[in-house]
């Protein structure tokens, strides 16, 4: 079991958090069924996520019944998949969202130089 010493308990807790706000950017793109969302959300944090189906599909399921998103089923020859789309209060989520990485990010990036992990610190010392 991790413990809060361990890199990968809060690479986890990172991935779980920026996957979830992930899956809203990508959506706010376009429509998109959850094999493509999970391509999507991987490119777009350039891998330090990589998302799962035990991850996007239970999110794409509590966004459904929160009314957050919409589904509708697509035909391509025999081959039926769910499309997911943003609602207008998927969309208001995701604006929210983005708004309060916008405001962590400068403190998370002061925090994160006065841990020692930067390399322009480590070199200063």
């Amino acid at each position: 079991m991790a413990t809060m010493n361990d890199i990968g308990y809060w690479e986890k807790l990172i991935s779980r958090c920026l996957c979830r706000f992930f899956l809203l950017h990508s959506l706010k793109q376009k429509p998109m069924h959850g094999y493509e969302l999970g391509k999507s959300i991987a490119i777009s944090c350039s891998g330090c996520c990589q998302p799962s189906d035990a991850m996007i599909y239970p999110t794409l399921h509590e966004l459904l019944d929160g009314g957050y998103i919409e589904c509708h089923v697509e035909s391509q020859g025999s081959r039926k998949r769910k499309v997911y789309a943003l609602t207008e209060k998927g969309l208001e989520s995701y604006a929210a969202a983005a708004e309060a990485w916008e405001k962590a990010i400068p403190y998370l990036m002061e925090a994160t130089a006065a841990s020692g992990t930067d390399k322009e610190v480590r070199e200063e010392e």
